[in-house]
């Protein structure tokens, strides 16, 4: 696994808490799905006490930037803006990745004196 997408919230929208409880289930499934077809790990989910929220999927960082960039990944993404405050979707690499971009980052770095 060399990459993580990590989704992040807050707090639902007010007045939205019952739709985004569906959501969860709707892009919880959909992601449970994924893995089962072998395209990534299965969310893992964590709560704080203040109800932030994390979900975390991980797996090759070319398969998961093209199941991102479907349209049904970008529609979840949509929902999970409209119904939770703070909502972030991002690409993380993790690993040997992630030492490999620190490395081409201090050779950037080299290159401006």
């Amino acid at each position: 696994m060399e990459a993580a997408f990590v989704i992040t919230w807050t707090q639902p929208v007010p007045g939205r808490e019952q739709k985004s409880l569906e959501y969860a289930a709707e892009a919880g499934a959909f992601w449970t799905q994924k893995a089962r077809e072998g395209k990534c790990s299965e969310p893992e989910m964590f709560f704080g006490e203040t109800g932030v929220g994390l979900w975390m999927i991980k797996g090759d960082h070319d398969v998961l930037a093209e199941l991102i960039e479907t349209e049904e990944v970008q529609l979840l993404t949509m929902k999970g803006v409209l119904l939770l405050r703070d909502f972030t979707a991002n690409l993380y690499r993790t690993g040997e990745a992630a030492e490999q971009f620190l490395a081409t980052f201090g050779k950037a770095l080299q290159t401006l004196g």
